[in-house]
């Protein structure tokens, strides 16, 4: 376990090879903060917490190339220069030291042919590397004054997109000896999900890339917009990637031990409500299939459209879909708290996760989870509550591509005290942080001071 006094955790930033456009558009933003996280603190670790870079935008391939991987990454750090220029200045300052953890959105970073591109551009000519890469799919345990912190990305708790790190292990091990290794690897079915059936259409739904991220819960609402405008062949193709998303459910090795699952029930069946909610919808669009593909009865497909989203949105389950109830707001438990829960009985005071793109903060038993969000952009979804013509004005804003979305800059700070241990929940806004949630770690209990 590694002695920190003051640690800076940010996560999704899902940098790609583009501008202007995606789910990242924060460069001024980023390279901002992270100005200030140079000139303001001291003997601090900075933690960039998984999906850093965003491999799966533009991706042809559900497989990885090693060559092409690391020309992806120098690519990305071309487009982003102001960025990587404010990260050269932590990687090369003695009063910081800079993590980077991967993510489900950037497995590359696990091989050494990437971490090498992207440590020269961080310090060119260094005989020594600049980074602690935490990239094989283990946590990042610190000391902060008398709190034990445990970080890490939060994919390996989520079975659509968890990424198997044995496989790319075995990648690394066989390209060493210039040995054939396709086949080996597969990228996790939300991924591929991406690759081969959203990534052709982006340009056509930019919003697919800013309406939170892609699961079970949200799918429904996306694939009703998506489907009226593509061809039959094109219709089939999607519809038949959403029935392998659904029947996937293997868990990760980490959540099995945790959850005290055997080796004989990693796969299960309607187990949780986003399962069945996606479940739900699905079966219900396929016995309606055949309505669909008439391109001058958009208004019909429209209707339809909102007759199946009101039928799962009249039930309690509605919180899946808008995530009205949990997403936006700091304090409210989402899909994470059980396993933070045994992440804590496991000797965490504090545990810090990515992934889901939601800000959080609140306790847990004798814990804290904290989420760091995503500087990513965002579109929100309709309230729970809101009437069937605000539903259906919204999926016609989807279907015409003029969904807005804003940036909510989000990120961890926890400092060792004299007495105990604060954790911030913070937002970067107008070339300030802005403490959303503080907290105060003393005699092994959390106390909310803001």
């Amino acid at each position: 376990m590694l002695l920190a006094e003051d640690v800076l955790i940010i996560s999704d930033l899902h940098m790609a090879a583009e501008r202007d456009r995606g789910l990242f558009q924060a460069d001024k933003q980023l390279a901002e903060f992270l100005q200030w996280v140079h000139e303001s603190t001291r003997n601090c670790h900075v933690l960039l917490n998984g999906d850093v870079l965003d491999f799966l935008v533009d991706k042809k391939e559900a497989s990885i190339d090693l060559d092409d991987a690391a020309d992806q990454a120098i690519a990305i750090a071309e487009k982003h220069q102001e960025v990587f220029k404010a990260l050269q200045l932590i990687a090369n300052s003695n009063e910081h030291e800079l993590f980077i953890l991967g993510g489900n959105h950037d497995p590359e970073l696990a091989l050494p042919s990437v971490q090498r591109k992207i440590e020269t551009v961080l310090v060119p000519n260094c005989n020594h590397s600049p980074v602690r890469w935490f990239t094989n799919g283990e946590a990042a345990l610190l000391q902060v004054g008398v709190a034990n912190v445990l970080v890490e990305h939060g994919d390996q708790y989520d079975s659509w997109n968890w990424i198997d790190h044995e496989a790319l292990r075995r990648i690394v091990c066989l390209a060493s000896r210039n040995i054939k290794y396709q086949g080996v690897y597969s990228a996790p079915p939300g991924s591929q999900l991406v690759i081969n059936r959203f990534n052709p259409i982006r340009d056509k739904f930019h919003w697919l890339n800013t309406l939170q991220p892609f699961n079970p819960s949200i799918l429904p609402l996306a694939l009703e917009v998506v489907l009226p405008s593509l061809s039959s062949t094109e219709r089939d193709q999607i519809i038949s990637a959403a029935r392998e998303f659904r029947d996937f459910s293997q868990r990760s090795l980490t959540d099995t031990i945790l959850s005290g699952f055997d080796s004989d029930s990693v796969y299960w069946a309607n187990e949780d409500d986003e399962r069945q909610l996606f479940s739900e919808w699905l079966s219900q669009y396929e016995t309606e299939e055949n309505v669909w593909g008439v391109a001058s009865d958009l208004k019909a497909a429209l209707a339809r459209a909102i007759a199946r989203l009101r039928t799962l949105t009249a039930r309690a389950t509605l919180k899946h879909i808008s995530r009205r109830d949990s997403f936006f707001k700091l304090d409210d438990h989402d899909g994470q708290a059980k396993r933070v829960t045994k992440l804590v009985g496991k000797g965490a005071n504090l545990v810090v996760h990515g992934h889901t793109h939601s800000a959080k903060a609140y306790t847990l038993a004798s814990g804290l989870y904290l989420n760091t969000g995503t500087w990513g952009q965002l579109t929100k979804l309709p309230e729970s509550t809101a009437s069937p013509e605000v539903w259906a004005s919204f999926v016609e804003s989807l279907r015409l591509n003029r969904a807005a979305s804003f940036l909510r800059a989000t990120f961890a700070r926890i400092r060792k005290q004299e007495k105990g241990t604060t954790a911030e929940l913070c937002e970067w806004a107008d070339g300030h942080a802005k403490p959303q949630s503080v907290w105060c770690f003393e005699n092994q209990q959390w106390r909310k001071v803001a």
